[in-house]
């Protein structure tokens, strides 16, 4: 028999009271919290990267609280005065407690390059230009807006030096400064080619001697002597072969470009080949490679007034000389000269690039084996072959700045090109509408 015990009313009465307490807690769900960060002051410090900062609080500090010690290090002097230290490129937060205990300021600290170094810096280097740095992070931008584009250059060089890699640049120059580059590029070539063959034919009815075959190239004689004769029954025939050649060759590229001071322009006046890449055992893919003349140039217009120039012309031409052949593909070769020089210049000097000179010769004899070598008769057996070439190559460069009249288009109608009318076609047979221009300038005739 289970024993009875008879509790108080006032402990029944609580037992009461804490069971209704735990029924009502299992029959509602717990109402969520949010926590909010304390409403207090924020500001935001850049601290360079291995330097060190003083700061000032506006009171009294009971503790300072440091997010990321390996981005910054924060050391006290005083109870309201301390120092930050960069350690690392980054951001963290900094925590700023009061005398009671409270929170009083949080302060966001970044890491980053020495933007005040630099705007030190930039004034020295151009006073009264009106740049500007700001931290942005690990990035510093430039802003403002300078007098030419010089001072662009070289203030984006100098910031280069602080963050490599780095600068973000928004300057902008109040004119623009365009370049024209007038190039004159003239080659002249000459050729000297003599070829000297003689057949020899001696025969009868029982033997032959034959020799020679005439001219060692392909061209056709240009003259030829042959004369027929005899010993006893024997025939002799004789004939002798001469070609000479002589040729001159001028060409002449005159390509005007524009680039803004800075900027790089290229030009090209030739074409493309097709040069054929293998890839694996049994494909090939082709490629384009140009060649003819090429100029690349970048200006460069200094404080001064001065025009810093980096040229590099290139002139190259298919040389099947010395070709090579790539499954059944000839793959021309290239002669190319080529130079490339850094110079400055008043605007409308001109300089000149010459000496690039090329000299050929080249010569050979067919002859019969011994016979050829005799002293006289050996002429007789025996086909001479040489050819001579000389090029010079002179590339003329006059810089200039644009003006208001460099931007004004020609109008189409005053340019040669146009269909001519039915009547000058048919009754004065003009196959232009306007005489072409010649070199010196002067209108040729229409034709």
């Amino acid at each position: 028999m289970i024993p009875m015990y008879r509790l108080p009313r006032t402990v029944l009465s609580a037992l009461a009271g804490l069971i209704l307490i735990t029924a009502g807690s299992a029959a509602a769900p717990a109402a969520a919290q949010t926590l909010a960060s304390e409403p207090v002051q924020r500001r935001t410090i850049y601290v360079p990267r291995d330097k060190a900062l003083s700061f000032r609080l506006p009171g009294p500090a009971s503790r300072i609280v440091i997010t990321q010690p390996e981005i910054a290090k924060v050391t006290a002097t005083s109870d309201s005065s301390f120092y930050v230290q960069g350690i690392e490129f980054g951001s963290t937060n900094m925590l700023v407690y009061g005398r009671g205990g409270q929170l009083s300021e949080v302060l966001d600290v970044r890491v980053g390059y020495d933007a005040e170094g630099l705007q030190q810096d930039l004034v020295a280097a151009f006073p009264g230009e009106p740049i500007r740095v700001r931290n942005l992070g690990e990035v510093l931008m430039l802003t403002g807006e300078i007098s030419n584009s010089g001072v662009q250059a070289s203030a984006e060089k100098i910031a280069e030096k602080y963050a490599p890699d780095s600068i973000i640049s928004r300057l902008t120059v109040q004119n623009s400064q365009q370049v024209i580059l007038e190039v004159r590029i003239l080659e002249a070539s000459r050729s000297a080619l003599q070829d000297l063959g003689v057949n020899l034919a001696i025969f009868n009815d029982s033997f032959s001697v034959l020799t020679g075959a005439g001219l060692i190239g392909l061209n056709p004689p240009q003259g030829s002597i042959t004369s027929t004769g005899g010993i006893g029954r024997a025939t002799v025939d004789t004939q002798l072969q001469a070609l000479e050649e002589k040729g001159a060759l001028r060409t002449l590229a005159r390509p005007n470009l524009v680039a803004i001071s800075g900027q790089k322009a290229s030009f090209l006046a030739g074409g493309e080949f097709p040069f054929p890449v293998p890839q694996d055992l049994d494909k090939i893919v082709i490629e384009f490679k140009p060649y003819g003349v090429r100029l690349n140039f970048t200006p460069n217009v200094q404080d001064n007034g001065w025009i810093r120039l980096n040229v590099e012309p290139e002139v190259s031409q298919l040389d099947f000389n010395n070709a090579l052949t790539v499954r059944d593909f000839v793959v021309p070769a290239l002669t190319v000269r080529r130079a490339a020089t850094t110079l400055e210049l008043r605007p409308g000097d001109s300089f000149a690039m010459a000496g690039l000179f090329q000299h050929n010769y080249e010569n050979a004899v067919q002859q019969f084996p011994g016979l050829g070598n005799l002293p006289v008769l050996g002429a007789l057996f025996r086909s001479a072959r040489w050819k001579r070439s000389e090029s010079e190559l002179l590339i003329i460069v006059t810089p200039r700045l644009s003006t208001p009249a460099d931007r004004q288009i020609t109008p189409i109608d005053s340019m040669p090109g146009k269909e001519p009318s039915t009547a000058d076609l048919l009754l004065f047979g003009a196959s232009h509408d306007k005489p072409l221009p010649r070199d010196d300038g002067k209108p040729a005739a229409v034709k």
